[in-house]
């Protein structure tokens, strides 16, 4: 009869559980090597004890020499010389299939009197195949191993000519094994969705071989490198093993910037209906990354690690959860998608980021930042968005508006998916000019006269200085890649690939390709300056390649409809809590009563050469505001 734990014990183990799998959440390369060596038996996987050992080292998710033994090391296993068609171990030997070769080699945990048993990876001797995994049991008279079960690659992962084996074998448990079947071959062609690379599995042995729980994983060219380690243990004392999968992401190649190691721990308990998913262990991992950032945003000297740890984070988000809507990890055995649910970790990382931002004395990306901070699927806290606006108004003092005007003329609709230049400019003057279907309308914002204006219109489309290019769009492909401008060039398309990872959110439901919000700034000599999910880019201007700024270029001229004085030297953008207007002067955030809780709903802002002026568009409608020149005193 198994003996079953108290309740307060069972929550004293599962802490410690969880503890330690964090203790290690983000120390693991992602690939494990394996030279060819003599076999060693290794250590058994540790038990929950090991886990509480480890669990009292836990501060941060990041790898600290102190954290204790890692739970998911696992049993490494041997490598066999190229071309074995079968392998002497322990007394044994493992025969490889008919027509393959062993390739790695596991034995089974060795218990007093029980028969032997093996786990081996066997492949095609010309190494274009996925290989499969081989379980031994039943020693023949002849010393030999029987092969008792195969489990083959799926057949997504059917490799073409010149595909590479990418696989790896690890002891999880005592009768347990991670199998990673996978294959590298060359990228495939421009446009070419991606497809599954690899087959990660846990298997048991029993009287046979049995797939406990299994994911497909998609590797996109150049996204960030994807581990999956597992640990099987009885974690809730209940006498049926448990299970715990932890997924690293670290890395990545251009256009984005290589991001630091984070992971995250899901875990299922055995019943007897099936595996029941914890969803504690995820939300812990969440939280432990978040409060990494929120701890290092704080500190000048830390805030610089933080912008890019907390994209990471949220790619690591968009590689597993399922409401991600094109997530890289697709369940296909054990269990159903993953679903993390984790809002409120997700809203805590951008808020850091918020105020990185803000402690690097960089208001208005700080305020770029806020707009996507609480975006769904992050959860909105207003007690949160004002914290943001303490952080932001250190660097960016508040002015409250002393006029607010509703335009009469109607603004000109948006082009829909195609980025424009807005239908509000300021003139030299200080007079706002508003293009409407009728013709171009001049407002006093002091005053409120309007009149036609005289001038001519301006075209909302945005095209390179020569005419010879037109941005139409900035697409998320729903392939994991980064976001992606697409121009018309000489009644053909041409994309560039921008250093601007994916928004959160489901618009991926289905792989299909969605719009992202994207807002021009100037397109001049040095490139197209833009805002694209409140990153500021510059394109080159050849079209080749795209870079991430900290500040804009100051091109010359501005554009009619651009986010700039008619002077070209201030800037203005809406965020979560108001307008930040940045000049030569430094920051002001510019608040109006009348349009609180609608700043986020603003769009075509512009801004005034004195900055005493900001105009928008919302909801179809242009209104123009005034407020005190900086550093007037009322």
């Amino acid at each position: 009869m198994c003996l079953r734990l108290s309740t307060v014990a069972r929550r004293v183990v599962d802490a410690a559980w969880l503890g330690a799998v964090l203790a290690t959440s983000g120390c693991r390369s992602c690939r494990d090597e394996h030279p060819y060596v003599p076999y060693a038996i290794e250590p058994s996987s540790p038990g929950p004890e090991a886990f509480a050992d480890a669990a009292a080292s836990v501060k941060t998710p990041v790898s600290r020499p102190d954290a204790g033994p890692d739970p998911f090391a696992g049993r490494p296993a041997v490598e066999a010389e190229p071309g074995s068609q079968s392998f002497a171990i322990d007394g044994v030997t493992l025969p490889a299939p008919p027509g393959l070769v062993i390739r790695q080699v596991l034995m089974g945990d060795a218990d007093a009197g029980a028969e032997k048993t093996a786990f081996a990876i066997a492949g095609r001797a010309q190494g274009d195949d996925p290989s499969e995994v081989v379980f031994y049991r039943g020693r023949g008279a002849d010393g030999t191993l029987s092969i008792a079960t195969i489990v083959p690659a799926p057949a997504q992962l059917a490799a073409d000519a010149g595909c590479v084996p990418e696989t790896r074998l690890v002891g999880v448990g005592k009768r347990s094994v991670l199998a990673e079947l996978g294959v590298v071959c060359s990228p495939l062609p421009p446009g070419a969705p991606p497809r599954p690379t690899r087959y990660v599995a846990v298997i048991d042995a029993a009287a046979t071989a049995k797939v406990r729980f299994a994911l497909m994983l998609t590797d996109p060219q150049g996204a960030a490198a994807l581990s999956v380690d597992a640990v099987v243990a009885d974690r809730d004392g209940d006498g049926r093993d448990d299970l715990a999968l932890r997924f690293t992401l670290e890395g990545g190649d251009a256009p984005l910037e290589p991001g630091p190691q984070v992971s995250l721990v899901s875990a299922w308990l055995d019943r007897s209906a099936g595996l029941s998913r914890d969803a504690e262990a995820t939300e812990a991992s969440f939280r432990s990354l978040a409060e990494w950032a929120a701890t290092h945003a704080a500190r000048a000297k830390d805030a610089p690690e933080v912008p890019r740890y907390v994209a990471q984070a949220r790619a690591l988000w968009r590689a597993t959860c399922a409401e991600s809507g094109s997530p890289r990890v697709a369940v296909v055995a054990g269990s159903g998608p993953i679903k993390c649910g984790v809002p409120r970790a997700l809203e805590d990382l951008g808020l850091a980021e918020v105020r990185a931002l803000a402690s690097l004395h960089d208001p208005l990306r700080a305020a770029l930042a806020l707009a996507r901070a609480e975006r769904p699927p992050a959860s909105r806290t207003p007690s949160r968005a004002a914290d943001a606006l303490k952080w932001i108004s250190q660097q960016a003092p508040v002015a409250a508006a002393r006029l607010m005007r509703a335009a009469a003329a109607v603004p000109v609709p948006d082009l829909g998916r195609e980025p424009s230049w807005g239908p509000l400019a300021f003139e030299p003057s200080g007079k706002l000019l508003v293009r409407t279907r009728a013709g171009v309308v001049r407002l006093d914002p002091d005053l409120g006269d309007e009149a036609a204006a005289g001038v001519a219109d301006w075209k909302p489309s945005v095209t390179s200085p020569d005419g010879a290019m037109l941005w139409t769009a900035v697409d998320d492909p729903c392939d994991g890649l980064p976001l992606r401008a697409t121009f018309g060039v000489a009644g053909d398309h041409h994309d560039v690939p921008l250093p601007v990872q994916a928004p959160l959110g489901s618009r991926c439901d289905g792989g299909r390709a969605s719009l992202v919000p994207a807002w021009p700034v100037a397109w001049g000599s040095s490139g197209l300056e833009a805002i694209v999910d409140g990153d500021l880019v510059l394109i080159s201007p050849d079209m080749t390649r795209a870079s991430l700024i900290g500040g804009f270029l100051n091109q010359q001229p501005p554009a009619l409809g651009a986010p700039r004085s008619p002077d070209g030297k201030a800037y203005v953008v809406a965020s979560e809590v108001g307008f930040l207007v940045q000049g030569e002067g430094g920051a002001r955030l510019l608040r109006a009563a009348e349009l609180d809780g609608t700043y986020a709903e603003q769009h075509h802002c512009v801004v005034s050469s004195d900055t005493t002026h900001v105009a928008c568009v919302r909801a179809g409608a242009a209104w123009v505001g005034t407020w005190d020149a900086p550093g007037a005193s009322r």
